[in-house]
């Protein structure tokens, strides 16, 4: 099992991963590499929220499944958008709000992320991280348009759908990362742990088509989870131990015991 609260850093993939577009709660971005790699060309993910995985290997075909329109919208608004465009979204003022930036809804939604760590919804007002001034590329600014600028065209490839897991239409065999809420401790997110039925759920993923990589928490019954990580939560340095079903168990197994330690967030 991997003790991820040290201060070094995760291995990536060959690939050169992206960075995440914006920070979402619970993002296994960083975790993302110690995970089994992908099997199959396609990667699916159908609780898309930051899409920490997908990132890793932004050149495989993606598809991206959120029931949260306000993620999909924002998935939507990166896939289409242009460098040209995100350069253009103006900075917002620690007086400010986003609904004063004179753009479309869907960059106020994404700026919105940018005012906080770890949210599950955009926010509106700058949090006190953000007016602290401390890490400024950490919140929506120039660095931020600049690494969102120069990504966009390289998930253009990518799709996104607006509906639940079950709805997601994919039906061939794709490597798909599972990351709902957890069933214990999802309850943050605007489409939460109290409207899945965990039992389905896992008999839907025991039935998909491929490689399919579950994640959860401590305590989790829906599958039969093994312990895979102990990581360091972005809000007060909290462990969280970190939960992983794959079907295929052998390399869940190998990837366990031979991974370093390693420093890893639920958040970017």
């Amino acid at each position: 099992m991997i003790d991820s609260c040290n201060k070094s850093w995760p291995m990536r993939p060959m690939t050169s991963p992206l960075r995440p577009f914006f920070s979402f709660f619970g993002s296994k971005w960083r975790l993302a590499p110690r995970y089994p790699s992908p099997r199959y060309p396609t990667i699916v993910e159908p609780f898309a929220g930051g899409a920490g995985y997908s990132l890793n290997y932004p050149e495989r075909e993606v598809v991206l499944c959120d029931v949260d329109p306000v993620i999909a919208a924002i998935w939507r608004y990166l896939i289409r958008v242009t460098p040209k465009e995100i350069l253009a979204i103006p900075d917002l003022m620690l007086d400010q709000t986003v609904d004063d930036l004179k753009i479309p809804q869907e960059a106020r939604m994404l700026v919105g992320f940018w005012t906080t760590r770890g949210a599950s919804s955009p926010r509106k007002n700058p949090s006190s991280w953000m007016k602290s001034g401390i890490s400024p590329k950490k919140f929506w600014g120039g660095w931020a348009k600049r690494v969102i600028s120069t990504q966009v065209s390289k998930i253009q490839h990518w799709r996104i759908y607006n509906c639940s897991y079950q709805d997601c239409p994919v039906s061939t065999d794709a490597t798909w990362f599972v990351d709902p809420p957890y069933q214990i401790k999802g309850y943050q997110y605007r489409f939460n742990s109290k409207q899945i039925d965990y039992a389905a759920l896992g008999q839907w993923c025991a039935s998909l088509p491929g490689q399919v990589i579950a994640c959860e928490t401590e305590g989790a019954t829906w599958l039969p989870f093994q312990r895979f990580a102990e990581v360091c939560t972005v809000h007060g340095g909290r462990r969280s131990q970190e939960m992983v079903w794959h079907s295929l168990d052998g390399e869940v197994k190998d990837h366990r015991l031979t991974s370093e330690v390693k420093q890893l967030e639920l958040e970017i």
